[in-house]
């Protein structure tokens, strides 16, 4: 029996790998290992979003290849993914800003996306329950949208199931052997799994994974909180654009029938799920200064997790030089549902030492040992 690939990490993006392992180059030993539940960290917390607006050609292309599969997702995998082009509005109200968005439109439009430039008064005319007050001018793409993170992850479980994949659940890594600057195995709380071949798929957790084997991989948890109300109309259309003030950090949106929104201000790295005990109020203040309808909604829960963040908020998908066999795809930046589709067969090319259909150089480990200029993605939200 041939020796298996271990993927680290049973999230979208491990599963995505795996799938794409087993499927384009026919292994049939492949085994991924989720400390809890298969798709119970950051893709449990994802709203599905997907986008073409980034400062960042790769990770349009990224968005491009993605949404191609999501296209044929339910021929392929037999799970619709529920696919909405409800669109992302970006919203400035400083000059630079403005002007970054300016910038994204155009290397959008170069890709051949489609990215409207509204001025405040057609922002306010296409979306009168917004108040744009201070608003300058924004960006409109009606190509990204929204899909189930659940039906995708279900479709890549279980068809790299069908394929032969196994996913244990409950089983967490608490070491790594290396021998020669070589993986040689990786060691769970339950047995030990000899092998060549380990990719680091774990989310916020990819740095301390990385340290079982003795590498650094700067990747560090941020919290994100959203909240969702109950049922919401008050004019308000049931199909929106989420809109992302770029400058105040707000976003607002619709998630079923209710409405979503979140702040997304800077906050201190921490595995806890934990906020300041004024957060709720600070962002409903926020959003019903922007939607003032929303002072007649209530909140019905919140959605938290983990961002997981590079020093360049770009991911690392790449070998790990300093040891033979060891490789990481990490570090999305709450961009890992949108990317995932894309990234399993890159990731998977990179693996088996194939040409990748997308140039992903720029997401190597090795870019922040070296004294090159970082370019970091302007527009995380």
């Amino acid at each position: 029996m041939e020796e298996p690939v271990v993927i680290i990490g049973g999230g979208i993006i491990g599963a995505s790998v795996a799938y794409n392992l087993a499927s384009l180059y026919s292994l049939s030993n492949i085994v991924v290992l989720e400390k809890s539940r298969v798709g119970s960290g950051s893709t449990s917390a994802s709203l599905g979003g997907f986008r073409h607006q980034f400062s960042d050609e790769t990770a349009i292309k990224l968005t491009v290849e993605s949404v191609k599969i999501l296209n044929e997702f339910e021929s392929s995998f037999g799970y619709d993914p529920l696919v909405r082009r409800d669109g992302y509005c970006f919203i400035a109200s400083k000059k630079d800003s403005l002007q970054a968005l300016e910038t994204n439109r155009a290397l959008a439009s170069r890709l051949g996306i489609d990215v409207e430039l509204l001025e405040d008064q057609e922002l306010q005319q296409r979306f009168p329950f917004y108040s744009f007050d201070g608003i300058i001018g924004g960006t409109l793409c009606m190509a990204d949208g929204h899909a189930s993170t659940l039906a995708v992850l279900q479709g890549y479980v279980s068809k790299a199931k069908t394929l032969g994949v196994q996913f244990y659940e409950g089983t967490e890594v608490i070491g790594m052997s290396t021998q020669n600057s070589e993986v040689r195995a990786v060691v769970t709380d339950q047995r030990k799994i000899e092998t060549s071949k380990v990719l680091i798929a774990a989310g916020a957790f990819s740095g301390l994974v990385g340290k079982l084997a003795g590498v650094d991989i700067p990747i560090k948890p941020y919290p994100r909180k959203i909240l969702v109300t109950h049922a919401f109309s008050d004019s308000i259309p049931i199909e929106i654009p989420i809109i992302v003030d770029v400058d105040s950090t707000l976003a607002v949106g619709r998630e079923g029938s209710g409405m979503i929104f979140a702040d997304n201000e800077p906050v201190d790295s921490t595995f806890e799920l934990s906020f300041p005990s004024d957060y709720d109020a600070r962002v409903i203040l926020k959003a019903v200064k922007r939607v003032p309808s929303l002072s007649n909604a209530s909140v019905a829960y919140s959605d938290e997790g983990l961002y997981e963040l590079t020093p360049d908020l770009n991911p690392i998908v790449s070998e790990i030089k300093e040891i033979c066999g060891l490789y990481c795809c990490s570090g999305f930046a709450g961009h890992g549902f949108m990317h995932a589709p894309a990234i399993g067969r890159v990731m998977a090319d990179i693996m088996m030492e194939q040409k990748t259909q997308i140039d992903i150089s720029k997401y190597d480990l090795e870019r922040f040992d070296s004294d090159k200029v970082q370019t970091s993605e302007r527009l995380i939200i």
